[in-house]
C-alpha cells in the first residue's frame, strides 16, 4: 500500500497530466497535495502568492474538483510555510502529508512533484522493488530531465534531455513509512520518532537502464514559473554561503540557454532517449 504526497503552488501546467498518469498506481491507497507557498518564494515573487499563500494560476480550484470527485484525493490548502533556517521552509507544509500518513498507515510514502512522471510500468516496478528491500528505508530512483528551453519553443519536450552536472544529483523519493515520522531539519528527508533521518539506508536504484526511473519535466516547463522558481532558490541562501553557487547557475541556464552553449560541471544536453509517460503519448 502507497500514499503518494504531492507538494505544489502554481502548477496548472501540469496538474491535469499528473493526475491521469498517476491516478491509477498500484496499490494506491492515499494521494495527498499540500498547497502552500515557502515564505521566501512569497516575497521573492509576490505576484505568485495569493494573501493567503495558494496558488494563482487555478491550481487551487483543479486540486479541489479532484478532491471531491476521487475519495483517496486529499486536499490540503495549507498557505505559508516556514523555517527559522530559510532554506528549510518547506519543512512545515511536508509534515502536513505526513499527519496523514499517520491515519492511512502505509507500507510507504513516495514523494512526488506536480512535474515529475513516472511510466506505467515504472509504477508498478517500484512498489515491488521497494518491497524487495526491506532492510532499505529510503529508495532513490533515477531521474531523467527532459531539456525545452526558451530558445526551442515549438519543440517536442521529449526531443532533448540533459545530462551530467546537477543533473545527476541524485533524489530520494520513495521512504518506507513509519509511525512518528517528521520533517524537522532536512525538507528532503523525513526524520523518525527519535530524531533520526531515514538517510542510514537509502537504496540507491539508478546504476541499470532496467530500473525504474522519473521524467522530470522542470525544464521543460514555461519560462515564468521556472524563472520564478529560480529567484527563489537564490533568494533563499543557495550558493552564498556553501558550495551550491554552481546548482544556482545551472538552473538559470535554463532561461538563457541555446545550441553551442556550455552547462556547468561538464552537463550536456543530449537526444532524448528515455520512455515517454502514456499521459504525454
Amino acid at each position: 500500500m502507497i500514499q503518494l504526497c504531492t507538494l505544489v503552488l502554481n502548477e496548472i501546467e501540469w496538474l491535469d497530466s499528473l493526475y491521469k498518469q498517476h491516478r491509477d498506481w498500484p496499490e494506491l491507497a492515499s494521494w495527498v497535495f499540500v498547497e502552500s507557498a515557502d515564505r521566501v518564494y512569497a516575497e521573492t515573487n509576490p505576484e505568485m502568492v495569493t494573501g493567503a499563500g495558494l496558488s494563482v494560476d487555478g491550481t487551487s480550484e483543479y486540486l479541489q474538483s479532484i478532491a471531491n470527485q476521487d475519495s483517496r484525493v486529499t486536499y490540503i490548502p495549507y498557505g505559508f510555510s516556514g523555517h527559522v533556517n530559510p532554506d528549510q521552509g518547506k519543512c512545515e507544509s511536508r509534515n502536513q502529508y505526513l499527519n496523514i500518513a499517520e491515519q492511512v498507515k502505509p507500507e510507504f510514502l513516495f514523494i512526488l512533484d506536480a512535474d515529475e512522471f513516472y511510466t506505467y510500468d515504472d509504477q508498478y516496478d517500484i512498489i515491488v522493488t521497494m518491497r524487495g528491500l526491506p532492510r532499505s528505508t529510503g529508495f532513490t530512483f533515477r531521474h531523467r530531465h527532459p531539456w525545452c528551453p526558451p530558445s526551442m519553443a515549438g519543440q517536442s519536450p521529449f526531443t532533448f534531455e540533459v545530462t551530467g552536472g546537477f543533473w545527476d544529483i541524485p533524489h530520494t523519493r520513495g521512504w518506507r513509512w513509519e509511525p512518528g515520522l517528521r520533517y524537522n531539519k532536512n525538507h528532503n528527508t523525513p526524520e523518525n520518532f527519535n530524531g533520526v533521518g531515514l538517510d542510514k539506508n537509502i537504496a540507491t536504484l539508478y546504476q541499470s537502464k532496467n530500473t525504474p526511473e522519473c521524467i522530470h519535466m522542470a525544464f521543460a516547463s514555461s519560462l515564468k514559473t521556472r524563472h520564478a522558481k529560480h529567484k527563489y532558490y537564490a533568494a533563499r541562501g543557495e550558493g552564498k554561503t556553501d558550495h551550491r553557487g554552481w546548482y544556482v547557475e545551472s538552473r538559470t541556464a535554463f532561461e538563457t540557454w541555446e545550441i553551442g552553449d556550455i552547462l556547468p560541471r561538464g552537463a550536456q544536453v543530449v537526444k532524448y532517449s528515455g520512455e515517454i509517460p502514456e499521459c504525454f503519448q
